[in-house]
């Protein structure tokens, strides 16, 4: 498969002028059903024509180029005609001198103008000339003498012609040899036919200059670094090179000048699993290389893409198409693709399929025109197995404003569809988990409930699904399915909270209504937690709610916190669990289950110790840790106090960095969150606040490890910037998962759909609201995919 893989990269990249392994080239190879090929109208560049005179004492001489452009010479010195040439030319004397009258003669001149020509020579004296040609030349800086006195400055490069300023009488011995060889790059250039005896003007003196070789090399990047583990690589199918680390490197043997260079890695590190991928890695050595990334994919992100995708851009409609596709390139089995959106829900089913649900905005384009962004209540699969995305249970309402469910796989308008029955309604901000058995839950949200109406409602029902096998219809195109069922909640929103007594539960119990409440299930898959939102509380007031929920064995246990809402937080003290300690209400903050089942919650748009900006709330940064064994809450990390920045110190490239003191992620909400197998809590983008010496506020891509055992925060990747724009760098690499690739940079973005780390640890985003790749364009709703691979410690 690799080298499969290798050889169509190969083919692209000598198409399109070489670049990458396939990656990051701006513009590819591409097909025509038909048509004429059209391209930029070029104009020839023209040259100038000129040179030097010498031994000139007599009046009236006059030159001409091409028997035209007359150009009348008065003194010794140089001369350029006013006319420029576009190819040949050849330099004439119209009329002699006189007063004295004299005999000139003209060497070197005529020929065809690649660069400006300066070395025509007119010698009017009465001695012989002596020249020749330089050939290889690709340095600067060459001087040539003769007999120790005359020097002649060589400009320009490659095959260059001379000749020496000062005649020399008949019978007299010339000697050129070189005073200066050339620089940048060095070379050595060698006078063949150097010497003699002037019977004749000399033109057959040659002076030859050696071709310099040029290192090869590049950086490792994104390699898990072990003692005494190696990385093979090799340049030309030999020229072994042994690399230990994330490091710089270059071959011991030269290429020269012209040559070709081709890296490639012959034995894969023993230390990850992995492969690692060349970028930049052939092409033509004109000077010394360092630009090969050998990336083994940990800390880099992988855009999946298609070739011709178009998800690099902001405000796509979701798509259902199988494309034209070029001739001499496999075509993708669909470009299907949800449409741009943020807060949608999503889920990994126990196939490892990764399914996503609604969110706010764009549908598929209805027959009737575009619509504008809206709730929508789309279910989609990602299945690689039948080539991809595939709309799954797509449904819609026939005639505007019925209740009764239409099944319509090609009519995918799905904008503000009402609950009923038949599947929950079009919703943002909902909670999703999947069980141990792969079955897919959704709760709440806000959007639309079993009543038609044209105002969305914060909702509390709860719906599962069973995914069912995908397959591919008669068409050739994936199909797959996902039927809902409710199992609790109402079908009516605003509903209160009942809450029964805390810490037991009840068939009863039931969240409130609720937008933005983070939920996860532990590593078992049979119990989910779930924490605050914007919703009703058990009175039925809207506001920012506080309250930590459990649902185990189909009930809901209210386990922690108030159940009123906009309750500030009480921090106690730091690192220290207290029975009285609860994290302030809040939405959109992040929650974890770490693998010892315990429930960790970090940021979000809510209530601080002082109640800042209450009730309406304001943005945190606080970590806090939920013992399920003594039930309290700990004050881990952060600040007590809202709308922090963060404190950026040095971010970390390898696996062996050391967490430094004092970092931390600054105030957010939206972000979106996974944990590892050591308990480690990862953090990625949202709403906030990076350093206080950039953007105050805005959309985030920095990656954030809480280091469990250190309790330190690291730094992993993104800039300290707000507002980052996305860099699509892999573009023309048609990967159904990407090529990880260390100059691919995800936009700022915030409420990004997130599917948790797969058995090979990486983890996907997608959409969101954020910064697409066009520089200076506002945010937008992004449907990109990307895949990360965090280091392992």
């Amino acid at each position: 498969m690799k080298s499969s893989l290798k050889s169509f990269f190969i083919a692209v990249i000598f198409t399109t002028s070489v670049l990458l392994v396939g990656c990051n080239l701006r513009k590819s190879a591409s097909g025509s059903t038909g048509g004429s090929a059209t391209g930029p109208v070029t104009t020839p560049t023209t040259k100038t024509v000129g040179g030097t005179v010498t031994g000139l004492t007599g009046a009236g001489m006059v030159l001409e180029d091409n028997s035209g452009d007359d150009l009348t010479i008065v003194a010794n010195g140089t001369f350029t005609f006013k006319t420029a040439v576009t190819g040949a030319y050849a330099v004439t004397i119209k009329t002699q001198p006189t007063s004295p009258t004299q005999s000139c003669t003209v060497a070197f001149g005529s020929g065809t103008a690649t660069n400006n020509v300066n070395n025509v020579q007119i010698n009017c004296g009465s001695g012989l000339t002596v020249g020749g040609s330089v050939s290889g030349l690709i340095g600067t800086g060459l001087v040539l003498q003769n007999n120790g006195t005359n020097n002649f400055q060589v400009t320009g490069t490659g095959n260059v012609q001379f000749t020496f300023s000062s005649p020399i009488t008949s019978g007299a011995n010339y000697a050129v040899s070189v005073l200066t060889q050339p620089s940048s790059p060095a070379q050595v250039c060698s006078v063949v036919n150097g010497t003699g005896a002037m019977n004749g003007n000399v033109t057959n003196v040659q002076v030859l200059c050696t071709q310099p070789g040029f290192t090869i090399g590049g950086s490792v990047v994104g390699l898990v670094e072990a003692t005494g583990d190696t990385l093979e690589l090799q340049n030309n199918a030999g020229d072994d090179l042994f690399v230990t680390g994330d490091t710089t490197f270059n071959f011991p043997t030269l290429v020269t000048n012209g040559g070709i260079y081709n890296v490639q890695t012959f034995l894969p590190p023993n230390s990850q699993p992995q492969p690692c991928t060349e970028f930049y890695y052939t092409g033509i050595a004109t000077s010394n290389v360092s630009s090969v990334i050998v990336d083994c994919q940990h800390n880099d992100w992988a855009w999946t893409t298609w070739y011709m995708d178009k998800t690099d851009v902001a405000n796509n409609y979701a798509a259902v198409t199988t494309p034209l596709f070029p001739k001499n390139l496999v075509a993708p089995p669909n470009l299907n693709s949800p449409g741009g959106r943020d807060f949608a829900a999503s889920w990994t089913d126990n196939q490892g399929r990764r399914w996503l649900f609604g969110g706010q905005g764009y549908p598929y384009p209805s027959p009737l025109g575009l619509q504008l962004p809206g709730l929508l209540n789309d279910l989609w699969v990602f299945d690689g197995s039948v080539g991809g995305w595939v709309p799954a249970n797509v449904l819609t309402i026939l005639p505007p404003g019925a209740s009764q469910w239409i099944v319509d796989p090609t009519a995918l308008e799905f904008e503000e569809v009402s609950t009923t029955a038949g599947g929950p309604g079009s919703r943002w901000g909902s909670s999703s988990w999947t069980d141990s058995s792969g079955n897919l839950y959704l709760f709440g949200g806000q959007g639309f409930d079993s009543t038609p109406n044209l105002n969305p409602s914060l909702l509390n029902d709860l719906w599962k699904c069973t995914p069912a096998v995908s397959s591919v219809d008669s068409n050739g195109a994936g199909t797959s399915s996902c039927p809902w069922v409710l199992v609790g909640g109402l079908t009516a929103g605003n509903q209160s909270g009942i809450y029964g007594t805390k810490g037991t539960p009840a068939a009863g119990n039931n969240p409130g209504g609720r937008w933005a409440a983070p939920a996860q299930s532990d590593s078992t898959g049979t119990t989910v937690w779930l924490f605050g939102g914007q919703g009703v509380d058990s009175v039925g007031n809207t506001g920012l709610l506080s309250d930590l929920w459990k649902y185990s064995g189909g009930q809901w246990t209210w386990v922690s916190g108030s159940n009123v809402v906009n309750t500030n937080g009480v921090y106690g003290t730091q690192g220290t669990p207290a029975p009285a300690n609860a994290p302030g209400s809040r939405q959109h903050g992040v929650l974890w289950v770490d693998p010892a089942g315990n429930v960790w919650l970090f940021g979000g748009f809510g209530l601080d110790s002082a109640g800042t900006g209450g009730p309406a709330g304001a943005i945190l940064n606080d970590l806090w840790e939920f013992n399920t064994t003594t039930n309290q809450w700990t004050w881990v990390s952060g600040s007590n106090l809202a709308n922090q920045s963060g404190t950026y110190g040095a971010q970390a490239t390898t696996n062996l960095f050391t967490a430094v003191a004092g970092d931390v992620p600054g105030s957010r909400w939206g972000a979106v969150g996974w944990s590892d197998a050591n308990s480690n809590l990862w953090l990625f983008g949202g709403w906030g606040h990076g350093t206080s010496t950039t953007d105050p506020t805005g959309f985030m891509s920095d990656i954030w490890e809480y280091q469990h055992s250190t309790g330190k925060w690291i730094w992993w990747k993104g800039t300290a910037n707000a507002n980052q724009n996305g860099v699509y760098a892999t573009k023309q690499i048609p990967l159904a998962d990407g090529a990880f690739f260390v100059k691919n940079i995800v936009g700022g973005r915030r409420g990004a759909a997130i599917w948790q780390p797969n058995p090979n640890g990486y983890i996907r985003i997608f959409g969101g609201e954020g910064y697409d790749s066009s520089q200076g364009a506002p945010p937008g709703y992004l449907n990109d995919m990307w895949s990360y691979l965090p280091f392992p410690n």
